[in-house]
Formats: structure tokens, sequence, C-alpha cells
């Protein structure tokens, strides 16, 4: 009991995985609609982009508990959590929205869709995507950055971090969807999303190393503690086998070969690499710095197992 709300679980991180990626392929969607050309990214990715932050909400609703009563996170607009939960939503509707203008209308037995002439609308829905997916990609950065108490999080070198996974699993997952359903206009872009990848992927390689050593010899006593768990503690295996190696050389190597195959097994890897740093960084919140008197308070809450417990529930 003494434990309870003190962390968060494994969905948390599967929410920040779904809605980053989900947010960084509607940044990528609205970028090539905007200065290279409409029909130059797949179909099937602009679909996922918003599938994808709705599949992260449903884990956050089950990760805050009471999922009849998720309602109320829209209710205080001094929240940090309501405005994410407003512009995640906003993304969500939008951009369906704007994937609606690639459908193809021989799906639905008609010649033409009557909105996918209003190029006007098209272009401004693809700059609320762009807006609103830089939002959702940052956002669970600015979350966590603002808890002071935990040493690991704290700082706005998390929101960089945050934005670089999301840009990057979006990128990857772009290209995934290009492969299983063409975009129309096929030249350029498909064949340089595997090098934007490994560009990202080697971006974020050098801002993670030296997040870690800034947390380990410039900041506090408790963030040198923590950063040591990913240097040589019990964060440091997984870092260094699962995200380090098979999330981020592997794939920068494999993104950086001319065989389709090479190139899609990297972009898988990537997003294997993407899920699992948020995991980590999500179990590096355990590490939390205490008030005066804080833990003596807690350790002096009833475990549930007393005898008078007991006795006071018969």
């Amino acid at each position: 009991m003494k434990n309870k709300h003190e962390g968060w679980g494994w969905m948390l991180a599967v929410d920040f995985f779904f809605a980053g990626m989900g947010g960084g392929m509607l940044v990528i969607a609205g970028i090539v609609e905007l200065f290279i050309g409409e029909g130059r990214i797949s179909l099937v990715g602009n679909l996922l982009g918003p599938v994808f932050m709705c599949i992260g909400c449903i884990f956050l609703v089950f990760e805050l508990g009471r999922p009849f009563q998720s309602w109320r996170v829209f209710m205080n607009p001094k929240a940090i959590l309501t405005v994410g939960a407003w512009i995640m939503s906003i993304a969500i509707v939008v951009g369906l929205a704007y994937a609606s203008f690639g459908l193809n209308p021989a799906w639905f037995g008609m010649e033409k869709l009557f909105w996918q002439d209003w190029n006007g609308v098209r272009k401004v829905l693809s700059v609320v995507c762009l807006v609103t997916g830089l939002v959702v990609a940052t956002y669970p950065g600015v979350l966590l950055s603002r808890h002071k108490c935990r040493p690991f999080w704290v700082g706005p070198g998390m929101i960089t971090l945050f934005l670089l996974s999301s840009l990057v699993t979006g990128v990857a997952a772009q290209f995934l969807s290009g492969l299983v359903l063409p975009p129309v206009a096929v030249p350029g872009v498909m064949q340089a999303l595997p090098a934007l990848a490994g560009g990202l992927l080697f971006f974020q390689l050098i801002i993670w190393i030296g997040y870690i050593w800034v947390k380990r010899t410039g900041g506090t006593e408790a963030e040198a503690a923590s950063a040591q768990r990913w240097i040589d503690g019990d964060i440091s295996a997984s870092f260094k086998s699962i995200v380090l190696l098979l999330g981020t050389l592997v794939p920068l190597i494999l993104l950086l070969q001319s065989s389709l195959v090479a190139q899609a097994v990297g972009a898988l890897l990537v997003l294997v690499g993407g899920v699992s740093i948020r995991c980590l960084v999500v179990r590096a919140g355990s590490d939390r710095t205490w008030l005066p008197g804080e833990q003596k308070y807690k350790n002096r809450l009833p475990f549930g197992d007393e005898a008078f417990l007991k006795a006071w529930n018969k």
C-alpha cells in the first residue's frame, strides 16, 4: 500500500511510444505536403499516425485508472495533462481528416470524393498536423521533465530526447507503411526516408551519451546516482544491448544499405529501440528525491497486513 502511485508502469511507456510515433508520422506528413508535394507519403502511414495516437490514449486511460472517469482529464485547463489530452484529440481528428484526402474513390464505388478538390483545406489540415504532431511528439518529454523529484527526468534534455525518438520512429513507421502501400508519387521521398532515419539515429545517439554524461558529472548527487544506473547499474545491460546496439547502431548500418530488405529490418529495429527506451526511462523514474520527513512518514504507514487492519476487516 505505501508504494501505491509512487511510480508509473509499462502502460505509460507504451502510451508514450504510440503517441510519440503517431505524432512523428503527422510531422513527416505535414512537412512533405507543405514543402515537397502531395501523394509522396503512403496513405497507410497517414492513417496509422492518428490510429497509433488512439492506441496510446487507450493505454494511458488504463494506466491512470478509473477508465469510466477518463473524461475528467479534459476538465482542468490549468493541468498539463489536460492540455496534452486536448491537443492529442485535435491531432487525431485532423490527422484522419487529412488522410481522407488520399482515399481512393473507387474503394467506395465512386468516381470522386467531393472534398478531395478542396486544396486549401488540405493545406490547412497539413499545417495543423505539423504543429499538433510536434506537440504530441514533444509532450511526453515535457510531462516528465517537470517532475523535479525525479532526478533522471528533470531538465530540458528529456524534451529533446523524446522529440528525437518520436521523429525517428515516425520516419521508420512511414517508411514501413510505404512498403505496404506505396505512395501515389513514388520517386523522391520514400528513397530518402532511410537516410533521414539514419541521421536522426546518429543525432539521438550523441544526445543520449551527452545527456547521461551531464547527469553523471554536472548534476546533483541524486542525478549522478540515477545516471549511474544507465552506466553500470540495473538499467545498463538493457540500455547497451537493446537500445544502443539493437535499436540504434544495427539499424543505423542497415538503413544506410541499398537493399530494401535491410532497410525494412532496420526500420523495424528502430521501433524496437523506441519502445525499449521509453520503458527504461519510465523505469528510471523509480529514483526520486524526498522532502524532509517524507520517508519517515511513509515508513509509518500501514502495509496492509497488520493485525489491527485484519481485525477491522472481519
